[in-house]
């Protein structure tokens, strides 16, 4: 992942405030790592600050624009209003979506990545350097 995509998740969920912000990662999957090359923003259904839930229409327009780009969808983005750890809700959900979950803290802005496979792992997520230049959002909170 690159900073630029990082700094747009980032504004997307301080922008979408105070209510949780989602979005679709899209990229390439390669030797069990998935490169994230686009996002695909999400209309927070829900419309709460402790829940998202996506509508099906819209959903839908993303997995068809990730086909017409020739992409697959690698990831789900959420933002938190508390620490970068999966909710009840997020687990169950991730049960059925065994793809990375990214998410996003608006109270300690930072991310986290996690993956469901018979129990929640965090997963390490690299930073594409950006001209050799380390990015902070490279620093990953710890579970």
């Amino acid at each position: 992942m690159d900073s630029v995509t990082l700094d747009r998740l980032a504004n997307l969920a301080e922008s979408t405030l105070p209510f949780e912000s989602c979005a679709l990662l899209l990229g390439e999957e390669m030797h069990n790592n998935r490169n994230i090359l686009e996002m695909f923003v999400l209309t927070n259904h829900d419309r709460s600050p402790i829940s998202f839930s996506v509508d099906p229409d819209d959903l839908f327009c993303a997995y068809e624009h990730a086909r017409k780009i020739g992409l697959d969808i690698v990831g789900i983005f959420h933002s938190h209003p508390s620490m970068p750890r999966p909710s009840r809700k997020d687990i169950k959900f991730m049960q059925l979506n065994q793809i990375v979950w990214l998410i996003y803290s608006t109270l300690s802005h930072t991310f986290s990545a996690f993956m469901y496979s018979g129990m929640v792992m965090q997963v390490h997520m690299g930073l594409i350097k950006d001209e050799g230049v380390r990015h902070p959002w490279g620093i990953i909170q710890p579970l």
